[in-house]
């Protein structure tokens, strides 16, 4: 596999884990303050809650686990969103091998 398309896929994954990790967090944190369950859903598509961290709905590891025949446009968004260096060549079969490996 190629190393940068290795990398990018690493990433991607690591950063969806602290994602989702910090907004199980801030879930709990806004259910224990009182906030009805439905606010809080709405509150957490907030990006500016995770100014670091921050991850689209599109760019989850969820998604890339589901792409299908949207993961070459999956994998250009995730290169123009984490400003990824250009790779040159995206193997979609490496990338699937990676992907389910890391269900």
């Amino acid at each position: 596999m190629s190393g940068e398309l290795a990398k990018l896929l690493s990433t991607l994954k690591k950063r969806d884990e602290m994602f989702q990790q910090e907004r199980d967090e801030m879930r709990t944190d806004f259910l224990l303050r009182g906030i009805c369950e439905a606010e809080v859903d709405g509150l957490l598509d907030d990006p500016s809650l995770f100014p670091t961290l921050w991850l689209p709905e599109t760019l989850r590891w969820e998604a890339f686990i589901e792409a299908g025949d949207l993961l070459p446009s999956l994998l250009k968004e995730a290169i123009a969103f984490l400003e990824w260096p250009y790779l040159e060549h995206i193997d979609i079969a490496e990338a699937i091998a990676f992907i389910q490996s890391k269900k």
